[in-house]
């Protein structure tokens, strides 16, 4: 069959447009990123694909991974997406929940789980490792992959605590290396401080009750806690050590923990350019009365944090119980997740307040107004009941929840002028595993 000249052209037009249709209906719809959530109930790892075009999830080939431990509570990712460390928390010790009937013993005590990150972002378990400290709360992972640090609530040995001079036991941090290959971690020794028997330890004391930490531009290591009321361990405080990213070790910077004020802080995170506390303003066992608030810093001379201009910002809504926080990618918003309960009959019990980062002036906090992006509706971010994390992913699109009381996931289409939520253009609830825990997202794909 022969095609004429302009027949010829014609078809050549129609190949190309097709083929250029082609490129760009596949181009848009794609994942962008993985998404794993930890749940404490039947101590397992959810694994999901984010759509690019809707926000949706799809569930990763293999998921629920077990988290090979006990009440998992947190997770970090790192080296470019190929390696995921759970944080089980353990059960059955002293300070504990009792271990589920069956519970293997070997899998009772507390571990940080090691996982391969493979196609569609399945997972593969490795092997674990131990913390030097007993009660691991939390665990951060450096910008560059190459340390791991594990927040434990009781040091091996009161005798080391620097802030409680040996009168009562305080809180460590565990440092490992990353094999950048394998991602086995091997521990990293403190190189400051000795034992009593002149042999360095290999942890880091902190203070007394430590809730959570963050690292600032991988410089400065920031941990809140409960504090013992001294004048070297105070009440509410945060404490300090500088971070070597060459080989993670932490030195002391400050002669004592930063007080803060607050009433009961729940939260720390760090941005590029701030550090941010939450308080519930609620004292530990009391019925809530307001919303929370948020403490602005600046980080200043040898990890010093200086308060914002403005200071103290007040939450937004009417739900208490301000849980976890993040800025999103591009800097402009703070997103607050906040556990509840609802302060008003009519209120939803669990929401998500959020915030505009006003960079003409220094980085002060102005709340944003109520209300949706133009089409859409309006979302009560975070209504599934009881969030412990907030993540954005990696295409800066859209914002997700994971709740604790309601074993679900929410999410949202982030407006990225006003900061605004709105739903997802299909569905914007999904099951998940029982009482999720946290979440981490990954933009390398396999």
């Amino acid at each position: 069959m022969k095609f004429s000249k302009f027949g010829r052209i014609a078809l050549a037009l129609a190949v190309s447009l097709g083929t250029g249709l082609g490129v760009t209906s596949c181009s848009t719809d794609h994942t962008v990123g993985y998404f794993w959530i930890t749940g404490a109930q039947y101590n397992q790892i959810a694994g999901y694909r984010i759509d690019n075009n809707q926000g949706q999830l799809t569930v990763n080939p293999g998921s629920p991974y077990g988290s090979n431990g006990v009440n998992p509570v947190r997770a970090v990712v790192t080296t470019a997406g190929k390696f995921l460390y759970v944080l089980n928390a353990g059960c059955g010790a002293a300070g504990q929940a009792a271990c589920p009937a069956g519970t293997p013993a070997n899998l009772a005590a507390p571990n940080i789980a090691l996982f391969s990150v493979g196609g569609q972002g399945s997972l593969s378990f490795q092997q674990s490792y131990t913390s030097q400290g007993s009660l691991p709360v939390s665990l951060l992972a450096d910008t560059t992959g190459t340390h791991l640090l594990v927040l434990d609530s009781l040091s091996p040995n009161r005798a080391n605590c620097v802030s409680t001079g040996g009168a009562a036991n305080c809180g460590d941090i565990t440092a490992f290396n990353i094999d950048q290959n394998t991602g086995r971690l091997s521990l990293i020794t403190n190189l400051q401080v000795k034992d009593t028997n002149g042999t360095n330890l290999t942890y880091f004391p902190i203070g007394t009750g430590p809730i959570e930490f963050t690292l600032f531009n991988s410089a400065f290591v920031y941990a809140i806690e409960k504090g013992s009321g001294t004048a070297g361990d105070p009440n509410q405080g945060v404490f300090v050590y500088q971070f070597s990213a060459m080989n993670g070790q932490l030195t002391l910077t400050q002669n004592t923990p930063l007080p803060t004020g607050a009433t009961n802080l729940s939260y720390i995170f760090a941005s590029p350019s701030f550090v941010y506390l939450l308080d519930t303003l609620t004292p530990p066992g009391a019925t809530p009365t307001a919303p929370g608030q948020i403490l602005p810093y600046t980080s200043g001379t040898n990890g010093g944090l200086q308060a914002l201009v403005g200071g103290t910002v007040p939450n937004t809504g009417t739900t208490a119980n301000p849980t976890t926080m993040l800025v999103d990618h591009l800097g402009k918003f703070v997103y607050i997740a906040n556990r509840g309960p609802n302060l008003t009959a009519s209120s939803a019990a669990s929401t998500v307040s959020a915030f505009f980062i006003n960079s003409n002036s220094a980085g002060q906090l102005q709340a944003l107004s109520s209300g949706a992006a133009t089409g859409g509706n309006s979302v009560p971010f975070g209504s599934g009941s009881g969030p412990r994390c907030i993540v954005e992913d990696p295409s800066n699109q859209y914002l997700y929840t994971a709740n604790f009381d309601s074993g679900t996931v929410t999410g949202g289409v982030i407006n990225q002028q006003t900061g605004t939520l709105t739903n997802l253009r299909k569905s914007s609830v999904f099951t998940t595993v029982g009482q999720p825990t946290w979440c981490v997202m990954s933009g390398t794909l396999f």
